[in-house]
């Protein structure tokens, strides 16, 4: 009988603001194209006009800074890792007594974002904010944009471990810093037997599509996201889904559970067939040589039996240790050890 091992993921909404500032800029006409910030980033084109394209000019005369965007160019803003929610332009509202162009949202029948005396136009979300958000120029004259400030909506993974203090994560999509108190680890197999292949600890990043086994102590971690893109385990033999999905890519498949002989992957079907994994967690395709030869199980590299329990390595060392002979050992030594009663392998 296999007990899986079971995990809760909540959100819980964050607010930051990006601010874009044309008006310290030096030099004049110069096209602009991408501008990429922490949490968004900010593509300009030209359209159909390939002369007029969006380019910075400096403060000249009784012209303020300012960055144009001309007739029919196109502003697209997008979130890294979040929704954007509200965009604001400070325009230049007048110059030479000629009124110039506001902004719009660049779909049918969207109403020009008109500045107020300041020279304020706001764009709001109606809903939890959108991926991206095109702008472009409402009238055959043109927008000059002092300044641009984006707020978007970051949404971490509350991930709760259960009494198990085993589980699993994968996101195809999304990087996180590990938290405090949590190990993240993926795995490759030799001999027909799980070996670790690399350690993620706290403050590491975890790089998207990139399935782990999590350790822990019994409750909620929240795993921020990040832009960094983390160092990658090509060895990692773990593999997940984003939902409800079908398993593929191997002969034999193995999901996580605690079985007979511990926490870690056995087959979910008697023959090893494909099976429905869950949303964000991992399980293991494998192509063994022989399928004939095959296990029904893959624990963890620790050929006396001792499985790996959730127990943190950094609180071991503090730890009162002791042998199977029940005399206490210091922190060199090497074996199958235990504290708080459970045994464990110390290579």
């Amino acid at each position: 009988m296999l007990s899986l091992l079971c995990f809760t993921i909540t959100s819980q909404a964050q607010t930051k603001t990006e601010e874009i500032d044309f008006t310290g800029m030096r030099g004049r006409g110069i096209e602009v194209k991408k501008i990429e910030r922490s949490g968004v980033i900010l593509l300009f084109d030209g359209g159909k006009d390939t002369t007029y394209v969006p380019a910075f000019y400096d403060k000249k005369d009784n012209e303020e800074a300012a960055l144009r965007m001309y007739y029919g160019n196109i502003l697209t803003i997008k979130g890294i890792n979040g929704k954007i929610k509200k965009v604001r332009f400070w325009l230049v509202t007048k110059v030479s007594d000629k009124w110039f162009s506001t902004l719009k949202e660049n779909k049918k029948g969207a109403i020009p974002l008109n500045p107020n005396r300041k020279g304020i136009a706001i764009w709001e979300s109606s809903g939890n904010g959108v991926d991206s958000i095109v702008f472009t120029t409402s009238r055959d004259t043109q927008a000059r944009i002092k300044k641009i400030e984006v707020t978007y909506k970051i949404d971490p993974v509350v991930f709760t471990i259960s009494a198990a203090r085993h589980a699993t994560l994968y996101y195809s999509n999304k990087a996180f810093t590990i938290p405090q108190g949590v190990v993240a680890r993926t795995y490759k197999i030799e001999d027909n037997m799980l070996k670790l292949s690399k350690k993620y600890v706290s403050g590491d990043v975890l790089p998207k599509d990139m399935a782990v086994v999590l350790e822990a102590d019994e409750g909620s971690y929240t795993f921020w996201m990040t832009e960094k893109q983390g160092e990658k385990d090509e060895k990692n033999v773990l593999k997940g889904t984003d939902d409800n999905s079908q398993t593929t890519g191997g002969t034999i498949y193995y999901g996580f559970s605690n079985g007979k002989r511990g926490v870690g992957f056995y087959w979910r079907k008697a023959d090893g067939g494909a099976f429905e994994n869950g949303a964000h967690k991992a399980y293991i395709a494998y192509t063994p040589s022989s399928t004939a030869q095959a296990k029904s199980y893959l624990v963890f590299d620790t050929a006396t039996g001792v499985h790996l329990t959730a127990f943190q390595e950094s609180q071991m060392e503090d730890e009162p240790t002791y042998n199977l002979a029940g005399q206490r050992v210091g922190k060199d030594y090497k074996g199958i050890i235990i504290i708080r009663g459970k045994k464990y392998l110390r290579k």
